[in-house]
């Protein structure tokens, strides 16, 4: 059972956002049922500093939308960076409901000098990688990782408030809202569960900032649940990121092995329907 949070957690102050940070952009998240959605791709940091990312087709591994009659593949809906072209996606849902679009990357490889990679572990909170470093006194070596990208991003077509964007859609690293965001009211409670490999992830630092840059970051560790409490979102749109990696013994290409992973969601109207499972 999850046990209650706001106690147990304390939101800490952060000097920023990482440069690794990948989510998922809609122009609106709560459109009619057949309006077509703008989706972006993009990274960095929120606010004036975040980057288009640069869509290409051999980094889509997953494109996918998941709403109350199941999955399916979005990938006809991308259009990929070309010359003076931002890759972007455009989709429309015609029946109401809650949806969850999700994204999977392509792995890629990264080696870093030890200096640099060691600070990049400590300001994701790669506690695993760190732990294995130390006590194989590899601290001192060039640091090694194949990274892949998880997103994803809430959509509420009409009124219909729906109960299938509160469970896992079974990606490496996730970030699940234990309640629909979009049936709470601004200032509510919210409880994010993190997993990672289908179970949930305990000791993981979950990062929270308003999109449009204001108001700064703050970040929360999971507990033994994968949980962190937040407040619901409403008109501005919010990105929780999560970075976890572990020891990858069977990898040829690399030491390690890191997923990054986001959520973003805005509710900027009050949407008040029949829950449905």
């Amino acid at each position: 059972m999850i046990r209650p949070l706001i106690a147990a957690l304390a939101l800490v102050a952060s000097t920023g956002t990482s440069a690794h940070n990948f989510w998922l952009q809609p122009e609106n998240h709560t459109p009619d049922a057949g309006e077509d959605v703008l989706i972006e791709f993009k990274i960095g940091d929120a606010g004036a500093a975040a980057n288009d990312w640069g869509l290409y087709w051999e980094r889509i591994a997953a494109f996918r939308l998941h709403g109350p009659d199941g999955a399916s593949d979005q990938q006809s809906a991308v259009r990929t960076t070309q010359a003076g072209v931002t890759g972007s996606a455009q989709l429309s849902v015609a029946r109401p409901g809650s949806y969850v679009l999700a994204f999977e990357s392509n792995p890629s490889r990264s080696d870093l000098e030890a200096e640099r990679f060691n600070r990049y572990i400590e300001n994701e909170g790669l506690t695993a990688i760190a732990a294995h470093r130390a006590a194989t006194g590899s601290g001192d070596a060039n640091g090694t990782e194949l990274y892949a990208r998880r997103a994803k991003t809430l959509l509420q077509v009409g009124d219909v408030i729906t109960a299938n964007v509160t469970r896992p859609i079974g990606q490496t690293l996730e970030i699940v809202p234990l309640q629909n965001p979009f049936a709470l009211g601004e200032g509510d409670a919210l409880d994010l569960q993190v997993f990672w490999r289908g179970s949930p992830l305990d000791g993981a630092t979950l990062s929270i900032a308003p999109l449009d840059g204001t108001g700064g970051v703050e970040t929360a560790m999971t507990s033994a649940d994968g949980v962190v409490r937040v407040g619901a979102p409403g008109k501005t749109a919010m990105l929780y990121t999560v970075t976890w990696g572990v020891l990858a013994p069977n990898e040829s290409r690399a030491d390690y092995l890191t997923i990054f992973a986001s959520l973003t969601v805005a509710n900027p109207r009050s949407a008040e329907g029949t829950e449905a499972p």
